[in-house]
């Protein structure tokens, strides 16, 4: 669907009716707009530093098995691309800022809308995967590990899966068919299987654990080995990421399933929406003292070395400085005493 969208400019407008006035939905306060171009210029820097760290944080972990890491990359990856991909957003806001839409067309709108899709299904589908395996490592400790066998056959399965169901998508967006009433039942149908469902079965996952860890916190809390606080601080961590997944998407297919939408209501909507591309990696780091304590570790370590940095260049530009610097008269005077001394003593 083709969205022309422009903020009472007085050059051309696409959406202006027969009288040259711009109609009530694409009307939208310019403070708004620039609120959400700072706030994606945020997601932007902030979100890709707070995902690599977060992968940073996995891939050094020695605790963590190979396979669950590739798992966890699976959810934290995609936000990191989500976080790349939204600068075109960054240049699409301001496009509208400054009435230069003519450099946009619909073709790249959508490219970028079904990009989107196929990274939050992945990051929602990776998180029930996780949450799944987790239940499991908590239900059975002594169980066997998850294989990675097991792990890359998941990791394939929820790509393609994705990747098939959103170009299957983009033909009937690109013949004009979004409005026919099948397309909008299987836009509904795709939206409850690759969103509600695996949130249900990450409430249910979530759920079994927390009655698990309670049923068997005498155990845990009377052997108390490295193993099982580790799979406890892992699933709080994975935890925190879901509610804050949850608290910050919920709201979201609300505003897009209203038909009488207007575009501050889109708007607002999506700066809730990727606010979840930063604070997902956040609580995860946050929420597990393992990595909180590495993270500021190194955070202090580098602090530490640009203070003494500074501190050194600071002192030897100084000593430089003195041991350079030299009066101008200071010889002179020096000289002149000495003359006088000696015509004295004659």
């Amino acid at each position: 669907e083709k969205m022309n969208v422009t903020v009472n400019c007085s050059e051309a407008c696409p959406n202006c009716n027969e009288t040259g006035d711009i109609p009530q939905h694409f009307l939208i306060s310019p403070y708004l707009l620039l609120a959400a171009l700072v706030h994606c210029w945020g997601v932007i820097i902030l979100g890709f530093l707070s995902n690599v760290v977060a992968l940073w944080c996995v891939h050094t972990c020695n605790k963590t098995k190979p396979a669950m890491k590739i798992l966890l990359g699976c959810v934290f990856v995609p936000l990191l691309l989500l976080c790349v991909i939204n600068s075109s957003v960054a240049q699409y806001v301001t496009a509208i800022l400054t009435c230069d839409l003519v450099t946009f067309s619909s073709t790249v709108i959508v490219v970028m809308h079904k990009m989107f899709d196929v990274l939050v299904q992945m990051e929602v589908i990776s998180i029930a995967a996780v949450s799944f395996f987790r239940l499991k490592a908590i239900w059975s400790p002594h169980g066997r590990i998850v294989q990675m066998k097991t792990v890359v056959t998941v990791v394939t399965c929820v790509t393609l899966y994705t990747l098939l169901t959103t170009v299957g998508l983009m033909v009937p967006l690109g013949l004009g068919y979004l409005t026919a009433p099948g397309v909008k039942q299987g836009l509904t149908i795709l939206f409850v299987l690759n969103t509600f469902l695996p949130i249900l079965a990450t409430i249910l996952c979530y759920t079994l654990m927390v009655f698990t860890m309670c049923r068997n916190q005498r155990r845990l809390a009377s052997s108390q080995h490295s193993s099982s606080v580790h799979r406890a601080d892992a699933t709080r961590s994975m935890l925190a990421v879901f509610l804050s997944n949850l608290f910050f998407t919920s709201p979201v297919p609300l505003f897009y399933f209203q038909n009488d939408r207007t575009f501050t209501l889109e708007v607002t909507g999506w700066i809730l929406f990727t606010t979840h591309f930063t604070m997902d990696p956040v609580v995860f780091v946050l929420f597990n003292p393992s990595f909180r304590h590495r993270v500021g570790e190194r955070v202090g370590a580098s602090l530490t070395w640009m203070t003494h940095r500074c501190s050194r260049t600071s002192l030897t530009t100084t000593s430089t400085t003195s041991t350079t610097y030299t009066p101008p008269d200071t010889v002179f005077t020096d000289q002149f005493s000495v003359t006088v001394f000696s015509d004295q003593s004659h």
